[in-house]
């Protein structure tokens, strides 16, 4: 059954094991440095890949597909989409998320991120969000503001593994992604030259595995 409440501004729609809603919370936590932004390096420790999309997919109703498919091959119960500018507390009982897992539809998903309209709506807001799964092989980091989205990767073939849901993503390397790479789209192919040299010095293929 679906938990659906609205609560001074936390939102949640959720399933499942609460052990397991913690633990995706936890996850994001451990991953992402929150007083950081792109192009910075945002995320902590050792991740073997990075690799870019737009932010509308996020916001997506096929969004709990492929998350569904993420948590399938690294054979996880649930993921969290935290609002990091929405949540004030990073402790679990006050933060802004929605848990995704099985059973989350598509159109619950889009009604929930429409809830409150234009003025609260995070489909009409320009946050930053953050979503990753009770295991934490793959965590999103998403500025809506920028159009940007990035997804990290854990192990040496984590590319491969999850090659369907980033092909649905259309989740590429950054390198690939800029003027003058092999597919440049917006907005990778408008970024400012300091955004371009950070986003390649922090995410490229060239970059200081070790994080």
């Amino acid at each position: 059954m679906f938990d659906d409440t609205i609560d001074e501004g936390r939102m949640s729609l959720s399933e499942g094991d609460p052990v397991y809603r913690q633990q995706a919370f936890d996850n994001v936590v451990k991953a992402l440095d929150f007083d950081r932004m792109l192009p910075d390096r945002v995320y902590f420790g050792t991740w073997s890949d990075f690799l870019f999309f737009q932010s509308d997919h996020v916001f997506a109703s096929d969004f709990p597909e492929i998350v569904r498919e993420l948590l399938s091959v690294e054979r996880a119960h649930t993921a969290c989409l935290l609002n990091l500018d929405k949540t004030e507390r990073f402790e679990f009982d006050y933060i802004a998320a929605i848990f995704l897992g099985e059973m989350i539809s598509g159109v619950a998903y889009d009604d929930k991120l429409r809830d409150g309209g234009p003025a609260s709506g995070w489909l009409y807001r320009v946050d930053r969000y953050a979503c990753t799964s009770d295991v934490g092989e793959w965590c999103i980091y998403c500025e809506k503001s920028n159009d940007v989205a990035v997804i990290g990767l854990r192990g040496i073939d984590g590319i491969g593994r999850f090659e369907k849901p980033l092909k649905r993503l259309w989740a590429k390397p950054i390198d690939e992604l800029i003027d003058g790479g092999c597919y440049p789209v917006f907005p990778f192919d408008q970024l400012v030259p300091a955004w371009r040299q950070g986003l390649v010095k922090n995410y490229g293929r060239q970059r200081d595995m070790a994080g």
